[in-house]
C-alpha cells in the first residue's frame, strides 16, 4: 500500500506543470535571483598555524543564481534542498564546492553564496589571565560560474586613543572602541585563518579589548593605549601596511570606525589595495 501511494504521489508530481521552467517573452535576464537570510547551524572549519579548528555557530545564508532572459523563474526550493543535504561542516573549500552544487542543480551560468556568522576567539586578561571570548563577525562571499571569486570579511573590536587629546591635555586623553574590518582575497593555494587575521588587525590599533578586566588589567589596558595613541588614519595605514606585507593576500580593503567618546559623530577611514587583481586568478 505504501509503495502504491508513493507511486501515486510521484505520478501526481510529474503531471503538475513546471511554471518556473516555462518561457518568458520579456527578454530580460536577471543577474541574481534566489533566497536570503536562511538561518542554519554549521560547524565552521578554520585552518590555523597549529591545527584545524572547528567552531559550532549559526550562519545566515543568501543563495542566488543568474537567470537567462528566456526562463520565467528559478526553483527556490532547490536551494534549501541542497543546504539540507550538505554536510554541516563548512570551510573555504567546501563553500566553493557548495556553490558549484547550486550551479549544477539549478542549471545556471552563475551561482552566488554569501554566508555570515559570529565567530569567537579566546581572550585572556593581560594581567590576571581571566578567560573570556571576543565575538567577531565573519562574511564569506563566493561566486562560481563564468568567473570564480571568493572574498572573506572579518570585523572585530579594538581600542584607539587620540594623539591630539594626549598632546594638548594636561591630564589624560580620550579613547574609544573601534570597529576594524578587513575584506580580502587570498592567492591560489593560500589561506589565512580568522584567528590569525584578527591578531594582525588589532595590532594596528592602540591596544586590544578584553571581555573581562579586573583592576590590574584595566590599569594595563589604559596605560597601553596611552603609550600607543593613534588616529583613525594611523590605524588604517598601519593595517594596510601589515596586509600589504602578507604574500598570501591578493587584494584587500580595510577600515576602522572609531566610536568617538567626546563627539556625536564617529571617525572612519578606509584603504583599498591597489594591487593588480583579476577575479579567478
Amino acid at each position: 500500500m505504501a509503495a502504491q501511494m508513493m507511486t501515486s504521489d510521484e505520478n501526481s508530481r510529474e503531471s503538475l506543470p513546471d511554471i518556473q521552467s516555462s518561457h518568458d517573452d520579456r527578454n530580460i535576464a536577471i543577474n541574481r535571483v534566489g533566497v536570503t537570510e536562511i538561518r542554519w547551524p554549521i560547524l565552521f572549519v578554520s585552518p590555523s598555524s597549529q591545527e584545524i579548528t572547528e567552531q559550532a555557530t549559526v550562519a545566515s545564508f543568501d543563495m542566488f543564481v543568474s537567470l537567462p532572459a528566456n526562463r520565467k523563474g528559478t526553483h527556490m526550493s532547490r536551494f534549501l534542498q541542497l543546504l539540507t543535504a550538505w554536510d554541516s561542516h563548512f570551510s573555504i573549500e567546501s563553500l566553493k564546492s557548495f556553490s558549484q552544487s547550486i550551479l549544477k542543480k539549478l542549471d545556471s551560468d552563475d551561482a552566488f553564496v554569501t554566508v555570515r556568522f559570529p565567530y569567537f576567539v579566546d581572550r585572556s586578561a593581560p594581567v590576571t589571565g581571566e578567560a573570556g571570548k571576543i565575538q567577531l563577525e565573519v562574511a564569506i562571499d563566493v561566486k562560481c560560474g563564468n568567473q570564480d571569486d571568493l572574498v572573506m570579511t572579518v570585523t572585530g573590536p579594538a581600542t584607539s586613543l587620540c594623539p591630539c587629546s594626549k598632546e594638548i591635555s594636561a591630564r589624560g586623553a580620550h579613547n574609544q572602541r573601534c570597529k576594524l574590518a578587513v575584506s580580502f582575497r587570498c592567492k591560489a593555494q593560500s589561506e589565512i585563518s580568522i584567528d590569525e587575521l584578527y591578531k594582525l588587525m588589532e595590532q594596528s590599533a592602540s591596544t586590544q579589548v578584553f571581555p573581562i578586566l579586573k583592576r590590574s588589567d584595566e590599569k594595563w589596558v589604559t596605560e597601553a593605549a596611552y603609550d600607543n595613541p593613534k588616529f583613525v588614519e594611523d590605524i588604517v595605514r598601519d593595517l594596510a601596511l601589515a596586509l600589504s606585507c602578507d604574500e598570501r593576500i591578493a587584494w584587500y580593503r580595510c577600515s576602522s570606525e572609531n566610536y568617538e567618546s567626546i563627539h556625536q559623530h564617529n571617525a572612519f577611514g578606509e584603504i583599498e589595495s591597489d594591487r593588480d587583481f583579476s577575479p579567478g586568478s
